[in-house]
């Protein structure tokens, strides 16, 4: 069966749908928009971790730490990152 694109996720959350993937798997994800929307920022209470985001038909896809940003992005960064609750 063939596909557009095939990405390995480290972890899929159903119900919301989040995505975790590797950086080289989410630059795969902006490539396929023409402005893709970018959320940067850290997460955790004691152990904070740096995340970058983006969304695609639906889905929050989700990689540790910061990725280049292209120049057609709209980029929002923030102090506190919460994903749930």
């Amino acid at each position: 069966m063939g596909c557009g694109m095939a990405v390995d996720a480290n972890r899929v959350i159903a119900g919301g749908v989040l995505i975790f993937v590797e950086p080289e798997e989410f630059r795969k994800f902006l490539e396929l928009k023409k402005r893709p929307l970018l959320i940067v920022g850290e997460t955790g209470g004691f152990r904070k971790t740096k995340l970058t985001m983006t969304t695609y038909d639906g889905a929050l896809i989700i990689t540790r730490g910061e990725v280049e940003v292209p120049k057609n992005a709209i980029l929002v960064r923030t102090e506190n990152l919460s994903l749930g609750k």
